[in-house]
């Protein structure tokens, strides 16, 4: 009896390990399968995933560049007008500097004088009612002031140009041979015409009134000093 139970132990025994090791090939072999499936399903999807996130990609990137230039086109119109801008402050800046540092009063011709405010002679009917540049014809003739210039003719002054100051003060330049600027506005200094002997006049010469208002004559030799010039 105790031999059969031994060979039968065994066989059970034997049986056991067999059972074991066919269901551990089963599950490695489940395993694989699984595995492999599993890898068949990632294989398999990675395919329709790819294409959208590629395009995403692609149109985030287009985008991307697309907002860049057109960033970089509105800066560089911004750097444009703040530049246009800095120049035209700049300029207006160096305007208001020449105005400040421009005279403001301006002697007509060089100085010197031929002949004196409130003189008497035979050359003029009543006293002399301005002052003389002995000056030759042709000579550039400057506003004394500031002002806006009219032209006239007058049988005693000849051609003769009006200027009339912001105050109201007018100089009469007398005796020319042509006005340079026949009306409008001047400023101190610019060129107004050219001397001559026009009208009632002994010679080439450029005859000046100083008339506040627009009224009567006063000598101009104190009123151009008071403005830092010497006619004489």
């Amino acid at each position: 009896t105790r031999p059969i139970a031994k060979v039968a132990g065994g066989s059970l025994a034997v049986m056991g390990a067999a059972a074991m090791a066919v269901a551990a090939a089963g599950g490695i072999q489940a395993a694989d399968k699984q595995g492999t499936a599993d890898d068949t399903v990632a294989s398999g999807s990675d395919i329709p995933l790819a294409s959208p996130l590629d395009q995403q990609f692609t149109d985030l990137r287009a985008g991307a560049e697309d907002f860049a230039d057109r960033a970089s086109r509105a800066q560089t119109r911004v750097a444009l007008q703040e530049r246009q801008e800095e120049i035209a402050r700049q300029q207006e800046e160096e305007r208001k500097k020449r105005e400040q540092l421009r005279p403001k009063y301006v002697l007509p011709v060089r100085p010197g004088l031929s002949a004196y405010f409130g003189q008497a002679g035979g050359r003029w009917s009543n006293l002399h009612t301005g002052i003389d540049f002995p000056v030759s014809a042709g000579t550039p003739v400057r506003a004394v002031t500031d002002g806006v210039v009219r032209t006239e003719w007058n049988g005693a002054y000849g051609n003769m140009v009006i200027l009339t100051a912001p105050d109201g003060t007018e100089t009469w330049y007398c005796h020319l041979t042509r006005a340079k600027v026949v009306s409008g506005p001047v400023k101190a200094g610019d060129v107004i015409a050219y001397s001559g002997n026009s009208g009632n006049s002994t010679g080439p010469h450029l005859h000046l009134e100083v008339r506040p208002g627009g009224g009567a004559p006063i000598n101009p030799i104190p009123w151009l000093r008071a403005r830092g010039l010497d006619p004489t």
